[in-house]
């Protein structure tokens, strides 16, 4: 008998299944290879990542593989090494990691046939049907190849075609069939990129010389290594380039991830000029026939250089000699819906998966990445300009208008010069704040030193990680004073108060409602760099676009809101932003950044306007190591979803149940709901669990989510290095 193979699915299952293989596939059955095999009522299309690794238990009965639908094996064993890592780092489903490596071609596309049966065919014709039974079958009949959903949803009238057929099905009156998609043969491979000696001229933010010779010399080696690299954007693109000018000479090949669709723009146009056709990118939003070329021309060696986003990790031809993972900081490089990963962890396991060179950049690294390199002896310090324009600091707790007068008379002032000015208010429309009347600041929890969260309800105030209660007419836990939940402004109220203030003067506003799509954000950023636009009022989204003409007047108004999420890491997230829209102000004589706050006090907002990265870290890390966060301790947050809410609410209670056994090294926090509690009909619970060591989440998720039957999604605490 041949050896079995173990074949997992694209379905929402971390377990993998054992199926015999028949002597008339004994030599198409390799791991690597995409198969059709039985599970559960239907046949369904897996993937082997296995042959001949286990045998079936004693006295149990394999089902057989039913066809092996690809002629040699689409993945390598690096590849399904990586993804494999993948899946166990995350507790996410190997099949569904492996299913969004596939192009659109062999992507597991199904078509979905409905067929009458002959019980069916009798019960028309006794007529014992239903109306819509009787519908359905009437267009089913003499149609011996089926009809689709989509014919049957149309000639019909139905607007849930798919249940009414589950339904008949069930009753034996109809089959279903699904059958996968043949995809076209792959493209024949091509020669590699071939070796080019560029002339780079990389300007005054080239990194000093020697610097980058760690990196280098692990690029040329082939080994695997990991570096994290700080500097200035200018010194950052310039090693860049220099690293992937020295990775295709040797004719490797190297990917870049971006945190933003638009920035892939950006990384194409500079490296189409410098590397010609061997640069190509890859994002979600491209269209299936975008993503087939891109595909296919690494596929035949045509590509060597590819910038995309977080799904890019997971394009799987050939082995990669480099991995740029720009902009570390930016969280979204995590995706929470299934599967789950963080593309930077990822980007990690891949790297050592392909004895490759990973590095990790930023002008302002996460907590996280700058302490394990540091601690590793990775980090990588690239210099570069570091000229910060002169900050004032007004304090707008007792003025009524959003924008306070004395920022109002400086961009009055500025407009006299001709001078173009950005806002900056990370609200849009108009949102209600709670902070206190007397100090200015928003009520934290004295446990865990976060913002509480105000709960209307109950009029209470809320810590969402240990649940601890204040009731909001106590006061402030800070200073007594009374809080206020007043109508907090946003960027509609700021624009109105500003063409008040400007009459004649054009003021437009930049943010997810102004400016939703790619096509809006374009022409708002050419009519402000044409000048036809004086003042630009925007949310932290305009700080996120590639191209933004720096000005000689940046306001930043109130900050200190950004600080209000119930999370850890308000306060790196407070620096990056700030930070951000600091960066677009010139630093030349004159300039200047105005910040309007009556918190100024906050290290994370000071040490962002004057551009001191080492201050932040400091408090940072003593914050973190004192209240026991990461990167000092492992933190995961699992979320439990359903329709239900009281089946999720009892599941959730088993959940936490099973998990005291690994207590006391094990700290719960939960269940709770989700601050976010309803999201696409489905109620979301979040369990928070934080250990001393990774290892032993590892061993509570193991245990506990292989008895919880409802959709879960675990999300863990950043870990870029080890």
């Amino acid at each position: 008998m041949n050896a079995p193979v173990r074949v997992v699915f694209p379905l929402p299952l971390r377990q993998s299944f054992l199926y015999a293989v028949p002597d008339r596939l004994r030599d198409k059955a390799r791991p690597g290879c995409r198969v059709r095999a039985p599970l559960g009522k239907k046949d369904q299309v897996g993937f082997i990542v296995a042959s001949g690794a286990a045998s079936a238990p004693e006295g149990l009965q394999l089902k057989e593989i039913a066809e092996v639908l690809d002629e040699s094996p689409f993945w390598d064993a690096r590849f399904l090494s990586f993804t494999a890592a993948v899946s166990a780092e995350f507790h996410s489903s190997w099949g569904e990691i492996l299913q969004a490596s596939l192009p659109p071609s062999l992507s597991l596309k199904k078509k979905v046939t409905a067929v009458l049966t002959e019980a069916g065919r009798a019960a028309l014709e006794g007529k014992t049907l239903r109306s819509r039974e009787k519908a359905m079958a009437s267009l089913l009949l003499g149609q011996p190849k089926g009809r689709s959903p989509l014919f049957l949803q149309r000639k019909g009238g139905s607007k849930d075609p798919a249940a009414l057929l589950a339904r008949m099905e069930a009753k034996g009156l109809v089959e279903v069939r699904e059958t996968p998609v043949r995809p076209p043969r792959p493209a024949k491979a091509g020669p590699g990129p071939v070796p080019r000696q560029l002339a780079l001229d990389f300007g005054p933010g080239r990194p000093p010389s020697g610097v980058l010779s760690p990196v280098e010399a692990a690029v040329g080696s082939g080994r695997f290594a990991a570096f994290c690299l700080r500097g200035s954007r200018p010194a950052l693109a310039s090693a860049y380039r220099d690293l992937a000018r020295r990775t295709l000479g040797r004719s490797g090949r190297t990917l870049f991830l971006v945190p933003e669709v638009a920035l892939t723009r950006e990384f194409a146009a500079g490296f189409e000029a410098e590397f010609g056709r061997t640069a190509a990118v890859f994002h979600g939003r491209m269209t299936e026939k975008q993503k087939e070329t891109a595909w296919r021309g690494l596929d035949s060696g045509r590509t060597a250089l590819v910038a995309g986003t977080r799904s890019a990790l997971f394009l799987a031809p050939g082995p990669l000699s480099l991995i740029v993972v720009d902009d570390e900081h930016e969280e979204s490089y995590a995706q929470s819906e299934s599967p789950a990963y963080d593309a930077r962890r990822g980007a990690w396991l891949r790297a050592r998966a392909d004895g490759a060179a990973v590095v990790f950049g930023s002008p302002r690294p996460s907590v996280e990445a700058f302490e394990a390199a540091t601690r590793a002896g990775s980090l990588v310090e690239l210099g570069g300009p570091a000229e910060t324009a002169a900050v004032a600091w007004v304090d707008h707790r007792h003025d009524a208008p959003v924008l306070s007068r004395e920022v109002g008379l400086r961009v009055s002032a500025s407009l006299k010069r001709d001078e173009p000015v950005i806002l900056f208010l990370n609200r849009r429309g108009y949102a209600a704040s709670l902070t206190c009347s007397a100090c200015g600041r928003v009520p934290g929890c004295r446990r865990c030193d976060i913002p509480l969260v105000y709960h209307k309800k109950d009029e209470s105030l809320l810590c969402h990680y240990c649940n601890a209660s204040l009731r909001a007419s106590a006061g402030c836990p800070s200073c007594g004073g009374r809080l206020a939940l007043r109508r907090g402004a946003g960027t509609q109220a700021l624009e109105e108060e500003l063409k008040a203030l400007l009459p004649g003067v054009p003021v437009a506003r930049f943010d997810a409602d102004a400016a939703p799509g790619r096509e809006e954000r374009e022409k708002i950023l050419h009519d402000f760099t044409k000048g036809r636009i004086a003042v630009l009022v925007a949310t932290e989204l305009l700080a996120h676009q590639p191209g933004v003409p720096r000005v000689r007047l940046v306001g930043i108004l109130s900050p200190e809101t950004l600080l209000g999420l119930s999370d850890y890491r308000v306060s790196q997230r407070t620096f990056q932003a700030v930070s951000r829209m600091c960066e677009l102000c010139e630093s030349a004589a004159g300039a200047g950044i105005v910040i309007q706050t009556p918190a100024p006090v906050h290290y994370s907002i000071q040490a962002a306007a004057t551009g001191d990265y080492p201050s932040f870290f400091g408090r940072e890390a003593e914050f973190r190591r004192l209240m026991n966060y990461p990167p000092y301790a492992a933190l995961a947050e699992v979320t439990i979803q359903g329709r239900e809410m009281r089946s999720l609410a009892a599941g959730a209670r088993d959940f936490r149940a099973g998990l005291r056994e690994f207590e006391p090294e094990l700290e719960v926090l939960g269940p709770a709901l989700a601050s976010v509690v309803r999201v696409r009909d489905l109620v979301r619970v979040q369990v928070i669990l934080k250990a001393r060591r990774r290892e032993t989440i590892d061993r509570a998720l193991d245990a506990g989510l292989l008895r919880l039957r409802l959709r879960t999604s675990v999300a863990f605490a950043y870990a870029p290095f080890g």
